[in-house]
């Protein structure tokens, strides 16, 4: 489009939205705060605990290994949680139509209904090579838009240059 507006045409899947979330949680102090700190707490608790106690070191370790599956398999269920309902925001839409412009992005999908966010309602984006992953300001919200959706390549190029400009990458 002439005007520095750009349309991506796709259908969301699953897949985008658990990829989307990995890129968030590796790439955002949030989301690392969200894998490591529940473990090291839930690892430390045992620790202290075996210790004060006097356990043998083989059920500390033992106890510690358990903790430590727990902790993890918490984490990795809550992620998956959060992209479940991340998608689940655009799955009725069926394709979508996103037009990303110097306002913000604007989604429209088979229904009446569509979303509309400027900028400001972002904290920031990251890039793998199937999306550019949009994070929402509010709550852990994403927005995940498949470069699969662009017509010409170098609608991602200005896709690209458009978001640097006027979001930070994580």
């Amino acid at each position: 489009m002439d005007n520095g507006e750009m349309v991506l045409d796709y259908r969301p899947t699953a897949d985008d939205y658990r990829t989307a979330m990995r890129a968030w949680s590796s790439g955002t102090w949030p989301g690392r705060r969200e894998l490591v700190l529940p473990t090291v707490m839930a690892l430390t608790g045992v620790g202290l605990y075996a210790w004060v106690r006097g356990f043998d070191p083989v059920i500390s370790l033992i106890a510690t290994g358990v903790v430590l599956l727990t902790a993890v398999t918490g984490t990795v269920r809550g992620r998956n949680r959060i992209a479940r309902e991340s998608y689940a925001r655009v799955e009725s839409h069926g394709d979508c139509r996103t037009l990303v412009s110097e306002a913000g992005i604007s989604t429209t999908g088979a229904g009446p209904d569509g979303s509309t966010v400027d900028w400001q309602g972002f904290s920031g984006y990251c890039e793998t090579p199937e999306l550019f992953v949009l994070s929402e300001k509010r709550g852990r919200a994403l927005v995940a838009l498949p470069k699969r959706g662009a017509t010409d390549p170098a609608d991602l190029a200005r896709v690209r240059a458009l978001l640097d400009g006027k979001l930070r990458r994580f």
